[in-house]
């Protein structure tokens, strides 16, 4: 395995002669808030793999240097998380990205296909997936573990060689290309302000406004907290010592002891913290959530007639083009392009910009406004705009 900066550097190089590589990592992901980088993998388009030794490694400049090339194709299955966790251990924003996941629903698979899946149907190979619960930290890795490793990227090359041919075919190459742009998007790897976010507490149902402002301030105090000391946030305050504080919240710091989900010793040491953060809720000390729903009129009696026929036109037509229709839009943002369509900003809704656009953007607009229509092919039994 790779262990040196030195030895890195010559794989990268040679990652970046070849033109096109695959790249994964491997972690674990239990005790810690970050997950813990174990080993990453380059598969080169002959066939031949590299591992790198994650902890062994001080200088990441190479790394950062190859994800960061736009010369070089990195082909990822379900690439989001692995660039965010390669991210952060190298720096460098990722540049040419391709994810075979993402990219198999453009050719009637589903978007979320396992690689597995993927490589037996596309290439006829088999992986035996027998090392997902691996501890990738500890040393020496088994030679079971090794295999494993490298099959993840040995393929790589070949799979998006394979989807792209698919591609063009199909007429959709430079949608494919168009997609794959969105891992080139500086947001996708920064860390947000809690403040900004409602927090996922398990367990808070319905909450007055003061309840919601508290549980906002504990949950940002945590979340921060949890990066901090690169701790699981359950292991600063769980979700139920959240909800017990927010519901019944005390009357003064004394008033804040030990309960399901906070320690004795947490409470002593965190007790001015989280009464500070009560305080801070109780006084509407927050800034107002972002409207990330819809910038248009309030909801009319009608609207989910409405977002229900965009949703099912938009089924219709990717059935009928062999399209996953997950790649267009969920309910929410297919909700905020009806409320907003009298007056919709292209800049806020993907699906008037690049190929979604062009598919069923364009169209779905026409038809919410009036101008189009909608009927039954009466060959494919879809539903088709026009």
């Amino acid at each position: 395995m790779i262990s040196t900066t030195e030895a890195l550097a010559d794989a990268v190089r040679r990652a970046r002669e070849a033109g096109a590589v695959g790249v994964d990592t491997e972690f674990i992901w239990d005790r810690t808030y970050y997950p813990t980088l174990g080993l990453i993998q380059i598969g080169y388009p002959d066939g031949h793999c590299k591992l790198i030794d994650a902890p062994a490694i001080e200088d990441w400049s190479p790394l950062a240097e190859l994800m960061s090339d736009s010369g070089t194709v990195k082909i990822l299955h379900d690439a989001q998380q692995d660039l965010n966790i390669l991210h952060r251990a190298c720096g460098g924003l990722p540049k040419n990205i391709f994810d075979t996941q993402r990219s198999s629903g453009f050719m009637g698979l589903s978007s979320t296909i396992s690689l597995s899946e993927l490589l037996k149907t596309l290439l006829r190979v088999r992986l035996a997936k027998t090392e997902t619960r691996s501890d990738w930290t500890k040393r020496p890795l088994t030679d079971a573990q090794l295999e494993y490793a490298e099959d993840d990227v040995r393929h790589s090359v070949d799979l998006m060689v394979k989807i792209m041919n698919k591609a063009e075919a199909l007429g959709r190459k430079a949608w494919v290309e168009d997609e794959m742009k969105i891992y080139e998007d500086e947001s996708n790897y920064g860390e947000s302000d809690p403040d900004f976010e409602m927090p996922r507490v398990r367990g808070s149902g319905s909450l007055t406004q003061q309840q919601r402002n508290i549980l906002r301030a504990l949950g940002a105090w945590r979340e921060l907290k949890a990066r901090r000391r690169n701790l699981p946030r359950g292991f600063v305050i769980s979700d139920d010592a959240i909800v017990s504080l927010t519901k019944r919240p005390p009357a003064r710091p004394e008033d804040i002891r030990q309960m399901k989900g906070l320690s004795e010793r947490a409470a002593e040491r965190n007790r001015q913290h989280i009464w500070d953060a009560i305080e801070r809720g109780r006084n509407g000390d927050l800034p107002d959530l972002p409207n990330n729903k819809h910038n248009g009129p309030s909801p009319d009696d009608g609207y989910e007639a409405r977002v229900d026929l965009a949703l099912a036109s938009i089924k219709g037509m990717c059935l009928a083009d062999k399209i996953d229709p997950a790649l267009i839009g969920n309910r929410a943002e297919v909700t905020a392009f009806v409320l907003e369509i009298d007056n919709i900003d292209p800049t806020r809704h993907r699906m008037l910009r690049g190929w979604r656009g062009e598919f069923c953007g364009a169209a779905l607009e026409r038809l919410l406004k009036g101008e189009g229509s909608i009927s039954i092919d009466p060959k494919t039994k879809l539903p088709s705009l026009s």
